[in-house]
């Protein structure tokens, strides 16, 4: 079969076009390589001079995503639209109904995409992103831009997707297990305070390498169950990015009202000092999206899908084992009569005895507060019910899986009961936020945000674009961003903007971060405003806000 011929045009300025023969034997699926995707954009970098060139329409709007687009779209003297994220430039032409209906593989042309963000801006190519994974992927049938919704590197964070008899592992990224959790500690907030604070953060040390030895390590994953030597031994240790464990003081604590079958208090109290812990499987969940994926195979039919779901399973076991070990690595620093635990402590060769760590694994689950994944793919009941409406007058589920990539679960998975509060932390130097979740008609009992919350305030600047800002704005006094008494504070804990002096010792967080560049990467700056984020989940119905935590001691890495 001859070549077909097609124009190739810039989306934004479309006077700059060229022409590009289409070979009959390319592929028109966009993960298989080479594919028309790829040749069309190969040519807009070579001919057009477009740098990063992502997204493709055909005349009238209709973005080519599926291997069904491509096949409508290429034929002789068609026009092709070419971008670098923007959304399509010019009229709109409607899509014929058999377009709008059909199924590719699966995949769902009418899938809903619900916003929840209100006050809080969502920039475009995270939509867009979204949108596109929605409506091109098999089996979605729900899809949920949370508040701190931003874009990924092909996917966005803040998203959760429902989908029926599909798994897409990519959607959830390679920290399977990713999550936070809130410990109780026996501290005072005068302990932790002011001058004492920085004190504080000089004892955490020793915290970088591994905990004791595999066979111990092993011991603490119990019934868990190791993952090998190589990824237990980062068992205990945070990991860099957006990890981190903060000692916090509970400002405001509320009990909860309103809805029904909820419990009388938030488990956390005014003054208490807790511990929040954000990390997940280390390099064990990365391994696994590896194994598991490749070739551009995004997703797995359900039946083939059980090896996958069951290491799955595993890594977010072990990370959870992973955030209690890092609770008890710092409370044995911290907290008189612990000592013993800390690494280095004990007399080198000497292992500690089996129901010694199981004894520890016991008393520091009663210190727990809440810990959930935000990272994970969860197997459920779609659409949710309304637990007061008789069987008869609900909407027929099915098996459904939600896959949260960076967004908190709004129920316990084992218990199937819904959760009490959540963390919504900001970033350093910015509050906590304990939300409760909420099921009513508002929300269709869960439906409108998939079961679901943001995870945190979610980056309002890129990991580059934030190092450029941040290292300009405090060209010469680095050290700030690390002081306690960089920050001031108002009375909801969000940073004011600096007079130049900064000298308010109540308003700050002492942060420890001895590599530079996450210091400019995750700077407060670099996030949104974690007050609208939890106004917006309000405002729509998913959550109330019970309280607020401030930061006191962030901890982030050591060069140990």
């Amino acid at each position: 079969m001859p070549a077909t011929r097609v124009t190739v045009i810039v989306n934004t300025e479309q006077t700059q076009k060229t022409i590009l023969l289409v070979p009959a034997s390319i592929s028109y699926d966009p993960c298989v390589s080479p594919s028309c995707h790829s040749l069309v954009t190969k040519i807009a970098q070579t001919k057009l001079r477009l740098k990063k060139p992502c997204r493709i329409f055909a005349r009238g709007g209709q973005e080519l995503v599926t291997t069904e687009n491509w096949q409508d779209a290429i034929r002789n003297d068609a026009t092709l639209l070419v971008s670098t994220g923007e959304d399509y430039v010019g009229a709109r032409t409607e899509v014929s109904d058999s377009s709008r209906t059909r199924e590719a593989g699966g995949a769902s042309r009418d899938c809903p995409v619900i916003q929840l963000n209100g006050q809080t801006e969502v920039d475009s190519l995270s939509l867009t992103q979204l949108e596109t994974t929605a409506r091109s992927l098999p089996g979605i049938l729900h899809a949920v831009a949370q508040p701190d919704l931003h874009p990924g590197t092909k996917y966005p964070i803040g998203g959760v997707l429902v989908s029926k008899g599909w798994i897409h592992p990519p959607l959830i990224g390679s920290d399977i297990g990713c999550g936070m959790a809130w410990y109780k500690t026996s501290l005072s907030r005068s302990q932790v305070e002011g001058d004492k604070g920085r004190k504080v953060a000089e004892k955490l040390r020793g915290l970088e390498g591994p905990w004791r030895s595999h066979a111990e390590q092993v011991t603490w994953l119990g019934q868990v169950g190791g993952a090998g030597q190589k990824w237990d031994a980062s068992l205990g240790t945070i990991g860099a990015g957006n990890h981190f464990a903060e000692l916090q003081v509970v400002e405001e604590s509320s009990p909860g009202h309103g809805e029904a079958g909820t419990t009388s208090s938030t488990e956390l109290s005014e003054n208490d000092v807790i511990l929040l812990v954000h990390s997940g499987s280390r390099g064990y969940g990365g391994d696994i999206l590896k194994r598991h994926t490749g070739n551009g195979r995004d997703s797995i039919p359900e039946s083939e899908a059980g090896d996958y779901l069951q290491e799955h399973d595993h890594a977010c076991q072990w990370a959870e084992r992973n955030r209690d070990l890092i609770a008890l690595r710092f409370l044995s620093i911290l907290e008189p009569g612990q000592e013993s635990w800390s690494p280095g402590k004990n007399e080198p060769g000497q292992p500690v005895a089996s129901d010694e760590i199981c004894h520890s694994y016991t008393e520091i689950q009663k210190r727990k507060v809440v810990d959930i994944w935000h990272n994970n793919i969860e197997r459920t009941l779609w659409p949710p019910s309304n637990p007061h409406a008789i069987s008869e007058g609900q909407e027929q589920q099915q098996t459904a899986y939600i896959h949260r990539k960076g967004a908190a679960p709004t129920y316990h998975p084992s218990t199937r009961q819904p959760l009490n509060i959540l963390p919504l932390p900001g970033s350093r130097a910015t509050p906590t936020i304990i939300l409760h979740p909420t099921f009513s008609t508002t929300n269709d009992f869960g439906r409108v945000n998939a079961l679901s919350l943001a995870h945190g305030a979610g980056r309002a600047r890129s990991r580059a674009d934030a190092a450029t800002h941040v290292a300009e704005k405090y060209k010469g006094r680095a050290d700030d961003l690390l002081r306690g008494d960089f920050v001031r504070a108002d009375r909801h804990g969000n940073k004011k903007v600096d007079d130049g002096q900064g000298r308010d010792i109540k308003g700050g967080t002492w942060v420890v971060c001895e590599d530079k560049q996450l210091v400019w990467e995750e700077a407060s700056e670099a996030y949104k405003d974690v007050w609208k984020v939890a106004g917006d989940l309000v405002a729509k119905g998913c959550a109330e806000r019970w309280g607020w935590c401030r930061g006191r001691v962030s901890y982030k890495v050591r060069k140990e």
